[in-house]
């Protein structure tokens, strides 16, 4: 299921607030000096349109920073800044652990030498917890008042000191210490208080430590960006690969496209409209500026907001003078090129395109190599026909995960094996090419033809399980994801092939290879001799596994990250 819009509420109180803390950082701003320290958003490298709470209060057992650790899954678009001094940093280190898969959005702070306006106010919320303490202690602290001064909202443990302390000087909410529930709730009412950001709409990131997961940007010397495009999840799948490989790599994945599109993991979405707007754009400037050493391009697609153009062509000077190593990823009609695929081959999809779209995916291919070969930067594609279009590039595999799609029906079994065919779009898969074929061997009850669209994640993985057969494209020249998902869970696989794109690269993939002309005849030969046909299913999982499970593709861009 996509993750939902972060919902934000008008309040009567956002006014109020917006100018309490323009206030702030206008005095901030005045009071600051060259040698200021970075506010403590920047420290955490996130965006204004990322939700901020920050606890600036030292960090000690009865400050209730446990439970408020503990609330962050319930609090899934949150961050949390804990900021310390030295001698704490042990303490804080052990509040990470505990945060267990939302500990990347745990940020250790180290304290400045003042909690200035300027640090404090860039934060969305301020917090502060008790536990239960002795009636001689003081239950009012210092930093309630750096808090105030910032003109931040305050979520604070209840006590009746610290209530009266604040009454009147701005909004505060209070939760019972200790009690995860109530700090979520308190959190929700002040965050409905809370000026919205200008840039974007937020969703919720995918915890670090879920399927998909990464380590976060700073926590090795490598600062890796990627985005923006983020095509059935390739990217995601790219910083799982390379995390995992690379422990000096750090990584931030930014996608940039409508929420309805939000199905795969990345640490900033941004609504693609709003990349059209200036905020967003300097907000990525200084993020992707500042922030990253290296940066994998998808798709061609800026990574700077919209107001530079379309491609990446223009962000590719100030990424120059930042001192960013670039490189560029493609996987399909960002850089192929309709008119060289029809005369490569007889069956090529683009016999189906409209002649609009070919005329502008002409325009794109021609556009995009250009820029890779006037740049001179590293090319990346993911599936090896490319290598046609573009024979300077690097193959860097497709990724999946492999033992998602494992499955231990047998193959070929049934007296009328079932063959699957899923398209996502149908001209690039010949659909209507290949359909008469398969209905015809349907309706002799040779076959059991399923043919699926549009379905969700797990009633495609059931598919493809219960199937013996997997048809995937058959008018492009290699294999896709499809047909890496049929590997993996033991089928068959069909599929159109060039063997000398495939031959150049060093791979013979255990895939049947037909056109929508010889489609029925390939699967009759198929069912002719069944077990010639099970060992290459059987070939498929130890062929995936070998290219396509992520380790060989976080090594093709070794020598890029060094």
């Amino acid at each position: 299921m996509s993750p939902a819009p972060v919902r934000r509420t008008t309040s009567v109180a956002r006014p109020q607030i917006a100018r309490r803390r323009r206030v702030a950082l206008r005095r901030a701003a005045a009071d600051g000096r060259p040698s200021e320290p970075a506010s403590v958003r920047e420290v955490c490298a996130l965006p204004a349109s990322t939700p901020l709470l920050v606890h600036a209060g030292g960090i000690a057992a009865d400050r209730a920073l446990g439970a408020i650790v503990d609330a962050l899954p319930r609090l899934p678009a949150c961050h949390l800044a804990l900021v310390h001094t030295d001698r704490e940093r042990a303490e804080v280190r052990d509040l990470v652990r505990r945060a267990g898969p939302a500990a990347a959005r745990v940020h250790e702070v180290p304290r400045p030498r003042r909690l200035t306006p300027a640090f404090l106010a860039p934060a969305d919320l301020a917090v502060y917890g008790f536990e239960a303490v002795a009636d001689d202690r003081p239950l009012v602290p210092a930093v309630l008042d750096a808090y105030r001064e910032a003109g931040l909202p305050v979520v604070a443990g209840e006590a009746r000191a610290v209530r009266e302390h604040l009454a009147g000087r701005g909004p505060a909410e209070f939760f019972a210490p200790g009690s995860v529930t109530s700090f979520v709730a308190a959190v929700e009412r002040a965050r409905e208080r809370v000026p919205e950001a200008p840039e974007t709409a937020q969703v919720p990131p995918v915890e670090a430590g879920a399927p998909g997961s990464w380590r976060p940007l700073g926590t090795g010397p490598v600062r890796l960006g990627l985005g923006t495009a983020n095509y059935a999840g390739q990217l995601s799948a790219l910083a799982t690969a390379i995390s995992a490989a690379r422990p000096d790599v750090g990584v931030e994945l930014v996608v940039a496209k409508p929420p309805a599109s939000y199905r795969y993991p990345a640490d900033r979405y941004l609504h693609f409209p709003a990349e059209h707007h200036l905020d967003v754009q300097l907000d990525q400037a200084r993020r992707v500026l500042a922030g990253y050493t290296h940066l994998i391009v998808d798709a061609f697609r800026p990574v700077l907001g919209r107001l530079n153009g379309d491609d990446i062509a223009a962000d590719l000077p100030a990424l120059r003078r930042a001192g960013i190593k670039v490189a560029l990823l493609a996987h399909g009609s960002e850089i192929r090129h309709p008119g060289a695929h029809l005369r490569r081959h007889a069956e090529s999809a683009f016999r189906d395109a409209p002649e609009e779209l070919r005329d502008r995916l002409t325009a794109v291919a021609e556009r995009n190599r250009r820029t890779a070969e006037e740049s001179g930067l590293p090319l990346f594609v993911t599936t090896p026909d490319l290598l046609a279009d573009v024979p300077f590039a690097t193959w860097a595999p497709l990724v999946i995960d492999v033992d998602a799609w494992a499955g231990d029906r047998p193959v070929l079994e049934r007296s009328r094996p079932v063959v699957l065919h899923a398209p996502t779009s149908r001209w690039t898969k010949g659909t209507d090419r290949l359909l008469p074929r398969l209905r015809e061997l349907h309706d002799r009850r040779i076959i059991e033809l399923r043919l699926v669209e549009g379905l969700p994640y797990d009633e495609m993985v059931h598919l493809v399980r219960d199937a013996d057969i997997v048809v995937d494209q058959l008018v492009m020249g290699t294999y896709g994801t499809f047909s890496c998902e049929g590997m993996a869970a033991g089928k068959v696989v069909v599929a159109y092939l060039d063997e000398s794109v495939h031959h150049a690269v060093g791979v013979r993939p255990p895939i049947a290879s037909a056109t929508p002309t010889t489609i029925g005849n390939t699967i009759e030969s198929l069912l002719d001799d069944r077990h010639a046909a099970t060992v290459l299913a059987a070939a498929g999982p130890r062929y995936v596994r070998e290219h396509h499970d992520g380790r060989h593709t976080a090594a093709a861009f070794d020598v890029f990250l060094r």
